[in-house]
């Protein structure tokens, strides 16, 4: 179905233990809620450093000890000078550049712990906030969330609509572009848990499905494509969605994707109405292939925007945002925190943020997720990461980067289309889809997905009748994008230009297809 309502009702509850008590002798102090991701990166051989990175997020940045990766097949630490990396869509080891700004930081936060800890994160997070304004060229007025993830960040529009509505108008989301969005953000948007490790608690434990203060919301998911792999008008439903909203005196929360795994671009991005008082418009762009007059736009019809330094930009997974227009920016000042106040307990919002990742819009929500003292130093890692990539990048102007983007992407297409078993099946600014023929038919996605893993080995063993040529590429370190189901009769890969990528290509075109050369071959 291209359609599918849900709901949220669950009254089952979990347990936490989120006390901010720190483990004596790395080189800062590891909180109790940390220490699971931060033991299996140790185990796993990494320094205390790159165990740094991947903690206060969820299950999706934990190191499996017996491959030494986390579930995307990536490492907390830059890959080999020999290897490729095209694979900025789906998740980023840290580069070299992201990799010694964090690096930096972290020498920074050494041997620091309790108040002093969080004295210094939430200078850490101010600073962030101000370059991240800076780098997207955010209009006067514009406030900033910080987010562990994407996914998360899902949860602040159902939090901004209680504020802006109170507890007694029921809300629903609309999401669109199913299977090519992050697969936490349709839960998230209703509230629910999407993981089994929550950033600032760990592991959940018990049944509970729904965050306190999230419960009894709705609203439907829309897909991207139809059986067939035709794109679904997703705007259309969301126009449909939303009346059916009003006319049952409902507060409609509206979502467009602006680029989702495959780089798909719903055709309209809704504005909120009424500065938000009718409705809440919400942009997916956390894949971050936008400009800066697209950013505008959306801002200047009071969209919120989802945002995040972990795909194009190439952050280690994972680091998000949530832009707040100035127009719902201003109504929040006034406004206070949403009820019921338990939304900011452990079990709600407090399992998610602190007080220093809230701009100042929402002081009166900081003063409710104040009340321990924990501090996510693994995010600020890597939105330290995240936006080393932003400021590589920051010099060269929109319109050139626009058309170096459309000369990789046609030059790419044209390298797939070329070899006899690939076919660029679609093409998306900087993502380029490939579907792998097999017979008379195409690879599916379980093969799809052994050839995902197997292109980050060297294999060239494997295939003892291959020519020279083709073992040379066949013992080459390849990352490419996660496959993704698009149609009953295939799935896709992804080959997509990252930032270090895009400099590399401004910088010298022709090595940078010599890699591209590689990974198709």
């Amino acid at each position: 179905q291209q359609k599918a309502a849900f709901s949220t009702t669950s009254s089952s509850s979990r347990s936490f233990s989120t006390a901010a008590q720190s483990v004596e002798g790395p080189a800062v102090s590891i909180q109790n809620f940390d220490m699971e991701a931060y033991n299996a990166a140790l185990e796993s051989g990494y320094s205390d450093f790159e165990a740094s990175l991947t903690l206060g997020g969820d299950d999706r940045s934990l190191i499996k000890t017996d491959v030494r990766t986390n579930k995307y097949h990536i490492k907390p630490v830059p890959i080999e000078s020999t290897s490729v990396f095209r694979g900025s869509c789906t998740g980023n080891p840290p580069t070299q550049r992201g990799y010694d700004a964090a690096m930096e930081l972290f020498a920074k936060l050494e041997g620091l712990e309790g108040k002093d800890l969080c004295s210094a994160v939430q200078a850490v997070y101010d600073d962030h906030r101000s370059r991240l304004s800076a780098l997207l060229n955010l209009p006067e007025g514009t406030e900033v969330v910080l987010c562990p993830s994407g996914s998360d960040a899902e949860y602040i529009p159902i939090a901004i609509a209680r504020a802006l509505k109170g507890d007694d108008v029921h809300i629903t989301n609309g999401i669109t572009q199913l299977s090519e969005i992050g697969a936490g953000s349709a839960p998230a948007a209703v509230g629910k848990y999407f993981s089994t490790h929550v950033p600032l608690v760990g592991r959940l434990s018990g049944e509970r499905e729904v965050l306190s203060g999230f419960e009894n919301l709705g609203g439907i998911t829309v897909s991207a494509r139809d059986n067939d792999g035709n794109v679904v008008d997703a705007a259309t439903e969301m126009d449909n969605f939303a009346e059916e909203a009003f006319a049952r005196g409902a507060y409609p929360i509206i979502h467009g994707v602006f680029g989702g795994k495959t780089g798909l671009r719903d055709s309209k991005m809704a504005p909120s109405l009424e500065g938000g008082d009718k409705s809440l418009s919400v942009v997916d762009a956390c894949q971050g292939r936008f400009s800066t007059d697209e950013l505008h736009e959306w801002l200047n019809q009071d969209s919120l925007v989802l945002f995040t330094a972990s795909k194009f930009y190439q952050a280690p997974p994972f680091c998000g945002a949530v832009l707040i227009p100035k127009g719902v920016a201003d109504k929040l000042r006034g406004t206070p925190a949403p009820q019921p106040h338990t939304m900011f307990d452990a079990e709600g919002l407090g399992g998610f943020l602190t007080e220093k990742e809230m701009p100042p819009c929402l002081q009166s929500w900081g003063e409710m997720l104040g009340q321990e003292r924990r501090s996510n130093v693994g995010l600020a890692l890597r939105w330290e990461a995240g936006l080393a990539g932003m400021e590589a990048l920051s010099h060269v102007p929109d319109d050139v980067r626009i058309a170096a983007v459309d000369n990789w992407a046609g030059t790419v297409s044209n390298m797939v289309n070329g070899e006899d078993n690939l076919d660029a099946w679609c093409t998306e600014r900087s993502i380029v889809s490939i579907r792998v023929q097999k017979g008379d038919g195409w690879l599916s996605m379980s093969e799809l997905r052994d050839l995902y893993r197997w292109m980050s080995m060297d294999v060239s063993g494997l295939v003892p009748d291959a020519t020279a040529e083709e073992k040379e590429a066949l013992s080459q370190s390849t990352y490419i994008g996660q496959p993704v189901h698009v149609s009953d009769s295939h799935a896709i890969v992804r080959i997509a230009l990252g930032v270090e990528s895009l400099v590399s290509y401004l910088d010298d075109s022709n090595s940078t297809l010599q890699e591209d050369q590689a990974v198709v071959k």
